[in-house]
């Protein structure tokens, strides 16, 4: 049977700067603001834990992070 790309999910934030979905780094929820630098444009920035979701990281920002980002 045909196994279909990885369905993992993981903690992402939405970057403020370019509007993708960029991964936390963070294994578990955080309950407090924490700082996430998006591989693709560079922007760091500070983000609520309302602003934490599950979810799929943004192809563009996986290719960039395995191609060693800025």
């Amino acid at each position: 049977m045909f196994q279909g790309p990885s369905a993992r999910k993981t903690f992402v934030v939405v970057c403020k700067k370019c509007r993708r979905d960029v991964p936390t780094g963070m294994a578990e929820f955080p309950f407090q603001s924490i700082i996430v630098e998006c591989a693709l444009c560079g922007e760091k920035r500070r983000y609520l834990p309302s602003e934490i979701f599950l979810g799929r990281v943004d192809q563009l920002v996986a290719r960039q992070q395995r191609a060693g980002g800025r």
